[in-house]
């Protein structure tokens, strides 16, 4: 009897501790309370002199070989509107032209567009928390190489549904697939799913809300919210009917450089129910990359991989470390039927401004790229942003690695191996 009183007082003593805690400190401690079987592997340090003995044969096939490229938060603030400006309009290709190569270069190239497409006569706007982009955007988006959207964010509903549906329409027109905001219930209930060397991938996208603008009463299906019961339903339905299942979350809270508790238990969520990779956003600047196995629903110990937050890809948010955005790259094999992913790479992006010829110009930086680009002369960038590319460079690719045991090793392709398989 007097163990279990010692017992109830300290249950009490705990309690009355983290109620009193601060929020923040409480958000810090990042307690996962799922109860879920988590299976951490040993990896050993990839060594420089060790990295050209990797046998690279077996997934340099493009037969066999399928590549999904992923960015963050693609925006188009008042400055970015000022920089795309022309004559005849707006062209905002030129703000993303020096990665379209990278971009293009994969077989399914996803970012998530935070901002509506809902046309002049509701009035365009990059500001006051009120996002609606000319078409351009698009077109431009398009034209860089993207072929899937996430549409699922605070701002989906920021022209009400009216701009929601004139935004799928936009995207429809220009063959850019899409998930996370439908015009009707059939379309909610269709998955997104891709298929390349007889690999499919199904694409999911969820919302933490709407900055308080309800779901339209006639069509409450119309934005995916990050709810529990649908989310299972949803990512169960495309485990049955696809080998990967990639889910796209809008989540955490803006500028915190680590994850939230709220963001670890719906990811656990996403995890347990079969989700295979998980591509985080909303934060505006980049949160840490982890990879681990567990055993989900489907009940087989599988390879989970998530970046928490990929920062922002295209923004006018000036102030740091929020022009720093990154792309994350996954590579898939199809070993005779054998599917799993192979390697996952990651590089920071960096967004620049500058006037050129008179006019605001601002262009998305490969930072790699970008610094060595400018070692051989042929990049007009100046001294001071070279020297703050590679502070930036190594400062956030130590954070996206701190969760790993591997040592940041660049590929062929210029890009920092995070995991090897």
């Amino acid at each position: 009897m007097k163990n279990i009183k010692i017992s109830l007082l300290f249950v009490f003593i705990t309690i009355l501790f983290i109620s009193c805690s601060d929020n923040k400190e409480i958000i810090k401690k990042e307690v996962v309370e799922e109860k879920i079987e988590i299976v951490k592997e040993e990896k050993e340090t990839i060594k420089p002199e060790n990295y050209f003995l990797f046998d690279d044969t077996r997934y340099q096939s493009k037969d066999n070989h399928i590549s999904i490229i992923a960015v963050g938060d693609i925006m188009a603030h008042t400055i970015n509107f000022d920089s795309a400006r022309i004559e005849s309009g707006y062209d905002f290709y030129p703000q993303f032209e020096y990665i379209t190569d990278k971009i293009s270069s994969k077989d399914f190239a996803v970012g998530n567009l935070e901002t509506t497409l809902s046309g002049e006569d509701k009035r365009y706007s990059g500001r006051n928390m009120v996002f609606n982009a000319p078409d351009n955007l698009a077109e431009s988006i398009k034209k860089a190489g993207f072929d899937i959207l996430f549409t699922a964010n605070n701002h989906s509903l920021d022209r009400r549904f009216y701009g929601l549906k004139r935004t799928i329409d936009i995207l429809d027109g220009l063959g850019l697939k899409h998930t996370g905001t439908y015009k009707t219930l059939e379309d909610r209930d269709e998955l997104l799913i891709v298929e390349k060397n007889n690999v499919k991938i199904a694409f999911l996208s969820y919302t933490y809300g709407t900055n308080g603008i309800p779901l339209p009463k006639e069509a409450p299906f119309s934005v995916n919210l990050i709810e529990e019961n649908k989310m299972r339903e949803d990512i169960k339905k495309a485990r049955d009917l696809a080998d990967f299942v990639v889910v796209g979350m809008h989540w955490g809270l803006e500028y915190y450089l680590n994850e939230s508790v709220h963001q670890r238990r719906k990811a656990a969520i996403a995890f347990d129910e079969g989700a295979d990779i998980v591509l985080g956003g909303h934060p505006h600047v980049l949160q840490p990359f982890e990879h681990f196995k567990m055993k989900d629903q489907s009940g087989r110990y599988k390879d989970k991989f998530i970046i928490y937050s990929m920062g922002n890809f295209i923004s006018g948010q000036r102030t740091y470390p929020r022009a720093i955005g990154m792309y994350i790259n996954f590579d898939i094999i199809n070993n005779n039927g054998n599917k799993y992913i192979n390697e996952v790479t990651v590089m920071p992006t960096y967004v620049e401004k500058k006037i050129k010829e008179g006019k605001l110009y601002m262009r998305i930086l490969d930072m790699r790229k970008a610094i060595e680009d400018y070692e051989k002369n042929t990049l007009d960038i100046t001294d001071a942003l070279y020297n703050e590319l590679i502070k930036y460079e190594k400062t956030f690719v130590n954070h996206l690695f701190s969760r790993v045991n591997i040592e940041p090793i660049l590929n062929d392709n210029k890009e920092y191996i995070i995991y090897r398989k």
